[in-house]
């Protein structure tokens, strides 16, 4: 066990910084944009919305880029194997299955904490707002009414939960299968689907769209199994020699 704990801890070592410089960066971009918005908007006569201080942020296009930021890295960081990490892990002497299956776990607790901090950043600037406009029901009606928020955080939308949960779990396979599909000289095409899903149209549904959130799980399942065994004929059970 303290092998698999130790490749584990390989992957986390080498996205971990990486990552908290992409968090970062998303927390001052986003509170920098509100907190212009904000300013502006407090220059008119009348009350601004906070749904339309949050659209005029741009938040979701600075989501969308700090995530296509970290698929990158764990992408890139995947692809090390003839470096120092694969050197590392030829010593350790695990199944090439068994480091997937870790930076399959690597992948999702970075993407599942990506996430969490986006919504704990909006949570923040929408009581910067309340702070100056004493109005409780704001931030609940602005999950609503907001697309991209309500596709972050759906509230009782069942549906898009489900459409959320498959999609993170989509990301963190087709993501742990990108390095041994370059290794094999192939192109990683379930990656980019998944990828480009979730940043073209996975947070930009209002609510609604029951049909088209099972159509999406459907389609991630599907994707995601296709990835794991076009994969499963590229790898053994052999350890790294």
């Amino acid at each position: 066990m303290k092998k698999h704990l130790s490749v584990l801890m390989l992957f986390i070592r080498s996205t971990l910084y990486k990552f908290l410089l992409i968090i970062l960066a998303m927390a001052v971009t986003e509170g920098g944009l509100f907190v212009l918005a904000f300013r502006n908007a407090k220059g008119f006569d009348r009350i601004v919305g906070l749904d339309q201080i949050i659209a005029a942020s741009h938040l979701n296009i600075i989501c969308a880029v700090c995530f296509l930021l970290l698929c990158v890295l764990l992408c890139l960081t995947g692809c090390e194997l003839g470096s120092k990490q694969g050197y590392t892990l030829s010593h350790l002497r695990i199944s090439r299955r068994a480091v997937i299956f870790w930076q399959f776990v690597n992948n999702l607790g970075h993407v599942f904490l990506l996430l969490a901090v986006q919504i704990g950043i909006i949570l923040a600037l929408c009581g910067v707002y309340n702070a100056q406009y004493r109005q409780p029901q704001s931030i609940m009606l602005v999950f609503y009414q907001n697309d991209f928020l309500h596709s972050l955080l759906p509230l009782t939308e069942w549906s898009r939960f489900v459409f959320n949960v498959v999609l993170i779990i989509a990301l963190a396979v087709t993501m742990a299968c990108f390095p041994v599909r370059i290794r094999a000289g192939k192109k990683p095409f379930a990656a980019f689907i998944v990828v480009l899903n979730f940043c073209i149209q996975g947070f930009s549904r209002g609510v609604g769209g029951f049909t088209h959130d099972i159509s999406a799980v459907v389609l991630f399942t599907v994707v995601t199994f296709a990835a794991i065994k076009g994969i499963w004929k590229e790898i053994d059970d052999e350890a790294f020699s």
